[in-house]
Order: structure tokens, then sequence, then C-alpha cells
């Protein structure tokens, strides 16, 4: 799907007496759709890219009580003094290596925070093929890490879904009362995105991301940006979720984007929409504390415990793979931060120059932000 959907993931189930549905889209365990919706692209980063802005979350929030194979690699990208958080939900073509110049120009742009999230089996993140399920606990996690532990307020989250990502971001939205909600190329659900492509077989398919269902929860401002000539989404699936919406909205449907059009290509797309709608930016003077237990490196299965080494190319090689590199845990460039959590020490690192694709990313987010407005 390029930029793609999510939502809702409900089986149809026989009733009594009725003989089990046909499901020709799942046969021993292999689901076509799911590997359409998630096609998992190869792995544009590494555990050693994005030092300082790549850390791990445990599931069940607790550090010190979890495996690596529970941890879910994010990026956490911090603005000064920024009252907003933006949780970002990336689309089904991209992983988090693929999204960091883009969630590097929402924080110069906006002068917020951003939180990415990475989805199952995506990048360096552990986990088989991706499903609503899986990514939509991986959003929940990511949202209780903001809450819980980093003990940000609701009404200083904005939840943020394109294409895929707009149905983890509906199935929060829904349940919470956050500031805001922006929705990039939504689709109304997986089965009626499918209905234009394959008609009536579409009924055959177990729904999935059921956004037309959730939008009419909403208490959020929503923002909805939609192009016309997007011919992998229609732009109708738009305009009739932003009608389904109850809450205050604003449905921006520029002319000539697509599916894949670059927002900041144009500021009527996206930028002045956001700082009008939202009023951003805006500002909290309240220290902003990450724990430093985030970006420690064992939390990740790509981390080599016999050598303390990382991995240092895109993605996670095993162990003996050939071609696999490593490097030291430490280079020599970086220094030591020693931290605690319950107690117990944790062994940080802090680079004292930034190189490489970060920065790179970082530096080309830079001089686009200041050129955008």
């Amino acid at each position: 799907f390029g930029r793609s959907p999510q939502g809702f993931s409900g089986n149809l189930a026989p009733g009594k007496g009725q003989r089990p549905l046909f499901r020709p889209m799942d046969m021993a365990g292999f689901n076509l759709v799911n590997t359409l919706l998630f096609p998992t692209p190869e792995s544009s980063y590494g555990i050693a890219d994005f030092p300082e802005e790549l850390i791990w979350v445990p599931k069940n929030l607790e550090p010190h009580n979890t495996s690596p194979e529970d941890c879910i690699p994010c990026l956490l990208l911090s603005s000064p003094s920024a009252r907003f958080f933006v949780l970002y939900l990336h689309s089904n073509a991209e992983d988090l290596g693929r999204c960091y110049t883009f969630c590097s120009m929402l924080r110069y742009q906006f002068q917020v925070h951003v939180l990415a999230v990475e989805y199952p089996g995506y990048g360096i993140c552990p986990g088989e093929q991706a499903t609503e399920e899986t990514v939509i606990e991986n959003a929940s996690v990511a949202f209780r890490f903001l809450r819980e532990v980093m003990k940000w307020p609701l009404d200083g989250i904005i939840v943020f879904g394109r294409s895929i990502g707009c149905g983890p971001a509906l199935a929060l939205a829904a349940d919470h009362a956050v500031y805001g909600v922006i929705l990039v190329c939504p689709f109304l659900s997986v089965r009626e995105l499918c209905r234009g492509f394959i008609g009536m077989l579409a009924d055959l398919i177990d729904e999935r991301f059921p956004n037309k269902d959730r939008v009419g929860f909403l208490t959020s401002p929503l923002l909805l940006v939609h192009g016309k000539k997007d011919t992998v989404v229609p732009w109708t699936h738009g305009r009739t979720l932003f009608e389904a919406c109850r809450s205050r909205k604003r449905f921006v449907s520029p002319e000539n984007m697509h599916h894949n059009t670059n927002l900041h290509s144009d500021a009527s797309f996206f930028v002045l929409p956001m700082l009008q709608f939202f009023s951003l930016p805006d500002y909290d003077f309240n220290d902003f504390r990450v724990p430093q237990w985030v970006f420690d490196k064992r939390m990740s299965p790509c981390y080599d415990e016999n050598s303390y080494a990382v991995a240092s190319v895109a993605g996670c090689p095993q162990k003996g793979q050939e071609g696999a590199k490593t490097e030291p845990i430490v280079p020599s460039n970086s220094s030591l931060l020693q931290s605690t959590h319950d107690g117990q020490p944790i062994t940080v690192r802090t680079p004292t120059a930034s190189t490489g694709p970060a920065a790179t990313a970082v530096a080309a987010a830079a001089a686009a932000a200041e050129a955008a407005v």
C-alpha cells in the first residue's frame, strides 16, 4: 500500500450449526491480508544508529523485569520547553529509519517532542509478521510510556497516524481524550478499502481497523488531511471519516496531493493547517526528564552480550551470520553515564559528537524547517 491502513480485528465467527467460513486469505498460519498490509521493508537502521534518540520501551514498562523480545524500539526526539508530545505511527512502507527525517521536521517545524513507534518485525523490532493486534499493542505501550513513565498529561499529547498508522491512532484516540488527533490519508476499514478493488469478495476478509466505527467515539479535535490524487486510498474515505466525526474538526483535501506526497512540499497541505488548528507552537518550562534506562541497548535482541558488542549494520544479523559487523558498545568517541533505576546501576552511552545518518538527517531537517514557513 505504500503508506497504508490499520484498524480493528474481528473474526467472522459462524453461528451455531453453521459451517465455518472459508477463508482463502488465511491458510496454514499464513495470512495474505496481513502480509499485504504490513510488507515489512528491509531495515534501514541498526542498534547503533540515532544515539540518544533510539530508545527501548518494555511492554510491561519494567526494565529490570523483562526480556529483549518484549522491548519495543522507538524514536524519542525532544524539543526545548515544548508543551506537546506527538505520538507518531508510521505507514506500512516505513520503519523508524525511513521516517526519521519527517519526525525531525515535526520537531523543528512545530517545536514539539516526538515519540515514533516501531511495528513488530519492522526495523530492529522483535516479533513475527505484524498484525492489527500487535501493532495496536505496540502503540498502546508507547502511549502508556508517555503517561506512566514520562508522566505526560493527556492534554499534552497529539496522536498522529499516517496511512496504515491511522488504524492504531484511532484505536488509541477513541479511548483517550488527548489534545488532538492527526490522520493523513486514512481509510474507512481494511474491508472497505479492499471493496474498492475486489468488490463483494471483500466480505470474505476478516475486518481490520474499523476506523469508520471508531471515529464516532473521538472527543479530541481532529485534523484530517487527504489528497484528491490519492490512488492508494481514495480521498472519499477521508471525507466520510470527517463527516462521521462529532468533535471539533478540520478537513484539508489538496487537489494535487498524492498518497505519498511530501507533506512539507507545500505549506498549505499540512504545515499551515497544523499551526492554525492546534495553535502551535506552545511551551511548558517544567523539567523534561527521560529515564536513562530507555537507552540501555541490552534491552534489544540485537545486543550481543557475549562479546559486549552491538550490530552496526541495518537490522539484526544473527550471531555468526556472514557479513555481520559489530562495534564496541562504548566506542572511543563516547563517554559513560552512570544512572540507576530501582537502585540498580545502568550504563548508557553519551556521544560527544554526532555523526552518521542521524546527524545528516537532523541537519537536513533543520535546514528544511527554516525554509518551510
